[in-house]
C-alpha cells in the first residue's frame, strides 16, 4: 500500500510538469489570434487541472493518514508534568511536646527523729506491703526513760488516790488535793509523748511498693527527715509535661493525645486528665497531665515521653502537599492544570502540618494541581500529565 501511495506520488510530478508546459505552447501557437482570448482558455484548463490534481492529493493524503496517525499534525511543545488533587478532608494541626511519667505514690521513707540506725530490714528491689516494717532506730535510751516513767507513775498515782480520799472527806487542803492529781497527769503526759516517740523509732512502708534504693546503711546516725529507703509504686502513675502559655485554651480535659515512647519506640493514645491554672513566671508554662496505662514497661518514674496535642482541627478543609506552594510579589500560589494548561492560582493558607499546608481561600477542593514539574511551567504553558 505504502509503494503504490509513494509511486502515484512520484508520477503526478511529470503530469504537473507537462501540463505547465502544453499551456506555454498553446500561449506560443495562438500567437496569431486573440491574446485575451487564449489567456482565458488557459486559465480555463490550468484550473481544471489544479482541480483535478487538489483531488488527488487530498485522496494521497487520507491514504497516508490511515497509515500514520501523526502525519500532518501540528507539532506542539508540552512540558511533562505530574499531578495532586486538592483534598477536602478534616484536618489536624498538633504540636509536640516532651513530657515525664511521674508517680504521686513514690516517696523517700524517712525518719521522724534522731538516732542510729540499728536495722535495716529491706534490700533494694524488695518488693513491701503497706505496714511492713523497713527500718529500726536505736531506742534504748527510750525504753528506760518510760520504764521509770511507769515507776513514777504508780507513785504518783497512790499519792493522788489518797489524796481523793482525804479530800472527799473534806480532810485537807484543795490545794495539796490539785498538786497530787497534776502531778499524775503530767506524767501520764510524758509517757505518752515517749510512747510516741518509741512508735517512731521504727519506720514503715506507707503503702505497698517496691523499694527502689537504700541510701543508709546499719549503725550510721539519721537525722529527721533524712530518707532511709526510696519507695515506688505504679499505682498512681502519669505523664506530666509543661505547654507554652501561648496555647491557652486551645485544649481542654478529655482531649485526645498521641503518646510516644522514643527509648521503648511504643506509641499509644490517650487523654488529657487535668490542665493546670497557674502559669509557671519562670518557663511561661502552664502544667497538663496525661492518663498513663498499666503496662508495665511504660510503668518508670522520669520515663521521656513525646506527646502530640491537637490546638487546631477542621472538619473540612482544602489540603495541598506542602512542597508544591510557591510564592511571588502578590504572595503564595500554585499552578492548575485547566484544558492541558498550567493556570497560575493564588491561594491563602492556613496551618501546616506533616508536610500538608490548609488552603483557605483560592481552592475549592477536587482541582487537578501540578506537583513534580511546578518549576519549570508558567502561566499558560502547554503541559503533558504523566502520573
Amino acid at each position: 500500500m505504502t509503494n503504490n501511495i509513494f509511486k502515484r506520488y512520484i508520477d503526478m510530478k511529470p503530469r504537473i510538469i507537462l501540463s505547465i508546459l502544453l499551456t506555454a505552447i498553446i500561449a506560443v501557437s495562438c500567437g496569431s489570434g486573440d491574446p485575451l482570448e487564449e489567456k482565458k482558455a488557459a486559465l480555463a484548463k490550468a484550473k481544471t487541472e489544479l482541480k483535478d490534481l487538489q483531488k488527488e492529493i487530498k485522496s494521497l493524503e487520507d491514504e497516508i493518514s490511515k497509515e500514520d496517525p501523526e502525519f500532518g499534525k501540528s507539532q506542539v511543545r508540552t512540558t511533562l508534568v505530574t499531578t495532586v488533587p486538592a483534598e477536602r478532608i478534616p484536618f489536624d494541626h498538633r504540636i509536640d511536646v516532651r513530657g515525664n511519667v511521674l508517680s504521686r505514690t513514690n516517696v523517700n521513707v524517712s525518719s521522724e527523729m534522731m538516732g542510729q540506725l540499728l536495722k535495716i530490714h529491706v534490700v533494694e528491689g524488695q518488693k513491701v506491703k503497706a505496714g511492713q516494717l523497713i527500718a529500726e532506730i536505736d531506742s534504748e535510751n527510750l525504753t528506760k526513760s518510760i520504764k521509770e516513767i511507769h515507776t513514777q507513775i504508780e507513785y504518783a498515782t497512790t499519792i493522788f488516790e489518797k489524796r481523793e480520799r482525804l479530800w472527799a472527806k473534806n480532810i485537807g487542803t484543795e490545794i495539796e488535793y490539785l498538786q497530787a492529781k497534776n502531778a499524775k497527769e503530767s506524767l501520764e503526759n510524758q509517757l505518752e509523748t515517749l510512747l510516741t516517740q518509741l512508735d517512731k523509732t521504727t519506720i514503715e512502708a506507707p503503702f505497698s511498693g517496691t523499694i527502689e534504693s537504700v541510701p543508709m546503711k546499719n549503725g550510721e546516725l539519721v537525722q529527721p527527715g533524712q530518707p532511709v529507703a526510696f519507695l515506688v509504686s505504679n499505682s498512681s502513675m502519669y505523664i506530666s509535661a509543661e505547654v507554652s502559655e501561648t496555647y491557652i485554651g486551645r485544649f481542654k480535659v478529655g482531649d485526645e493525645v498521641e503518646v510516644n515512647f522514643p527509648s521503648l519506640n511504643e506509641t499509644f493514645n490517650s487523654k488529657i486528665s487535668s490542665i493546670g491554672n497557674v502559669i509557671n513566671p519562670a518557663s511561661r508554662t502552664f502544667t497538663i497531665e496525661i492518663r498513663l496505662p498499666n503496662v508495665r514497661e511504660y510503668l518508670k518514674t522520669n520515663l521521656v515521653a513525646i506527646l502530640k496535642l491537637t490546638d487546631y482541627h477542621a472538619p473540612d478543609a482544602v489540603v495541598i502537599p506542602s512542597r508544591i506552594i510557591q510564592e511571588d510579589i502578590q504572595g503564595n500560589f500554585v499552578y492548575a492544570v485547566q484544558n492541558d494548561q498550567a493556570r497560575k492560582v493564588h491561594v491563602q493558607l492556613g496551618y501546616s502540618y506533616d508536610n500538608r499546608t490548609e488552603v483557605v481561600t483560592g481552592l475549592m477542593g477536587g482541582e487537578t494541581i501540578i506537583d513534580k514539574g511546578n518549576r519549570s511551567v508558567a502561566d499558560g504553558t502547554v503541559v503533558s500529565v504523566q502520573n
